[in-house]
């Protein structure tokens, strides 16, 4: 459908004209009509669909239509960025048709905040924060106002601007028009919009899944490998522009001076930096500036920058939504685009929804956990070195895998088992010097052991080895002298009669030196009774010079 179809005022056309905005897209087609025939909506769609468009558009001809004597739309955002683009949207659309706005958002200038809205405006784009602070001091007169817009309502329910939506919600007449516009519909905003709306119509576009022009990459790897990874991509792609989104400020931070180490030069977006901070890093990265921005999900919803290269998410998004909504900056109006994720361990819940996104083409890949910056890295090379084992949908690349490998990923042979390489054949057959496999294999170490001669040098045997030779000779002379009785048991030969009597002798012998021997020691010990002992101190003086007489 065209713009030129909806019956449109001549200076709202015009102005559409000027920017380009000749067909609506599926989300203003379905809502314009209704938004002009003054029915609340609810409408689920999600970032890049147009639905900007889908109530500036309708709420510009209804105010241009009708009396202009104050506040007539109050639309809400959850971030500053997203306020100032609808703001910009709003001065493009309307620039023939004398329609005012004001932003009231934080980091701004408060007083030039209040005048303007002293002053009057047709439409105020706000954050709720800044807003609820603004009427504190202007006291707003909103008796005028017949439209509330509620965008990315899930998303400010994230941000934890319930109570503050509820407040300003009930400070605005009942009989408005509310359009509230959500990529999701959690159970508190259905709550909410089930309280403030009458007869909604609802309007859904399926919801988006990442465009076929992007090529998804997940790598699964160390927190420490992330900067030399992104490092390493950056060297080996051709690329013009990057967004990283993190999960935090301070890693957002952190994250640019990282960068700026490694000669990137990045700059950065989140919600501690001022407004003018944030508008001087943003407008640089979008006039090529500066090549990479690092930010939260600031910019992640609603955020049009054109021409974006590639998207890295540093961090993994929370939510699927989220993914889609991130990567959604690049591979815009037919042009290709790349986005990487890096994933930890313990991301591997919220990534586990990132990989059930229906029909979506996710590649995944394993780093090794020797992975560095001086590692070999090729981004168009399927077999790139460090690649493990992939995961279960058939989307995953394998260092070695291929045709003819296993599953783990190692080459097999003709015969179908896994071939592994020299080096571990190697280990797998040379065992240790002491293992009972080595004394096997080397019959020759037993030889040593047991005859030190062969060694050439002599042997010192423990009581366990000289306790386990004796046992064997004993072993071996039974078994001789059983074979001797079972080869002639009758009778025996003179070899073994002379030895007997040669054992005998030998017995009579010890006995008889035994004998001596106990006769010296008692000679000694009567000898030893006679004979002084020595004593100490002066008493041993005196002892060693008097003589000692025998006593009877």
């Amino acid at each position: 459908m065209k713009f030129s179809e909806l019956n449109l005022t001549d200076e709202l056309l015009s102005g559409l004209t000027d920017i380009n905005f000749i067909e609506a897209t599926p989300v203003q087609e379905k809502a314009i009509p209704h938004v002009l025939d003054k029915k609340d909506i609810i409408g689920t769609a999600q970032t890049g669909t147009g639905k900007t468009g889908a109530f500036v558009i309708p709420i510009v001809d209804r105010i241009l239509r009708g009396e202009r004597d104050g506040i007539k739309a109050i639309i809400l955002t959850p971030t500053r960025e997203l306020a100032q683009q609808i703001d910009e949207q709003i001065f493009a659309i309307g620039y023939h048709t004398g329609i005012t706005s004001a932003t009231v958002i934080g980091g701004s200038d408060f007083s030039a905040q209040a005048k303007a809205l002293k002053a009057g405006v047709d439409i105020i784009v706000a954050t709720p924060g800044r807003f609820i602070d603004q009427n504190k001091i202007v006291n707003i007169d909103f008796s005028t106002v017949e439209y509330l817009v509620l965008d990315e309502a899930d998303r400010m329910l994230d941000m934890g601007f319930l109570p503050d939506m509820t407040k300003i919600i009930g400070w605005i007449p009942k009989n408005r028009q509310t359009l509230l516009f959500s990529a999701t519909m959690p159970k508190e905003i259905e709550k909410l919009a089930s309280s403030i709306m009458q007869d909604p119509v609802t309007i859904e576009i399926a919801r988006s899944k990442p465009a076929q022009s992007v090529e998804q990459r997940a790598y699964l790897l160390k927190s420490n490998q992330k900067i030399p990874l992104v490092k390493q991509i950056f060297d080996n792609i051709k690329w013009d522009s990057c967004i990283i989104f993190t999960s935090t400020k301070k890693g957002t931070d952190e994250l640019q001076r990282l960068l700026k180490k490694q000669g990137i030069k990045a700059g950065s977006i989140h919600g501690d930096r001022s407004q003018d901070e944030r508008n001087r890093a943003l407008n640089a990265f979008k006039n090529g500036e500066i090549p990479v921005i690092v930010a939260t999900n600031v910019i992640a919803r609603g955020i049009d920058i054109k021409d974006v290269s590639m998207i890295i998410n540093y961090d993994v998004p929370r939510s699927a939504d989220d993914y889609v909504h991130r990567i959604g900056r690049t591979g815009r109006y037919d042009k290709s685009g790349i986005a990487v994720t890096l994933v930890t361990k313990r991301d591997s819940r919220a990534f586990g929804d990132i990989d059930r996104i229906r029909d979506n083409r996710l590649k995944k890949i394993h780093l090794s956990d020797t992975f560095d910056s001086s590692s070999e890295f090729r981004w168009n090379q399927a077999d790139m070195p460090g690649k493990k084992p992939g995961l279960s949908n058939g989307n995953e690349e394998n260092a070695t895998a291929g045709s003819g490998s296993d599953k783990t990923g190692r080459k097999k042979g003709s015969n179908g088992q896994s071939a592994k390489s020299g080096d571990e054949n190697k280990r797998r057959t040379k065992k240790p010097a002491g293992s009972k496999e080595s004394r096997k294999s080397d019959p020759s170490s037993t030889d040593k052991k047991r005859n030190p001669a062969r060694s050439g040098r002599p042997v010192k045997q423990s009581s366990s080895s000289r306790q386990a030779e004796k046992s064997e000779v004993k072993e071996e002379t039974r078994s001789r002298e059983g074979a001797d009785r079972s080869g002639n048991s009758r009778a025996p030969d003179r070899g073994t009669s002379e030895k007997k009597a040669d054992t005998n002798h030998d017995r009579r012998e010890t006995n008889r030196a035994s004998v001596i021997s106990a006769q010296k020691v008692e000679k000694a010990r009567e000898r030893n009774r006679h004979t002084r002992q020595p004593a100490k101190g002066v008493w041993g003086i005196i002892k060693s010079v008097i003589p000692r007489f025998k006593r009877d």
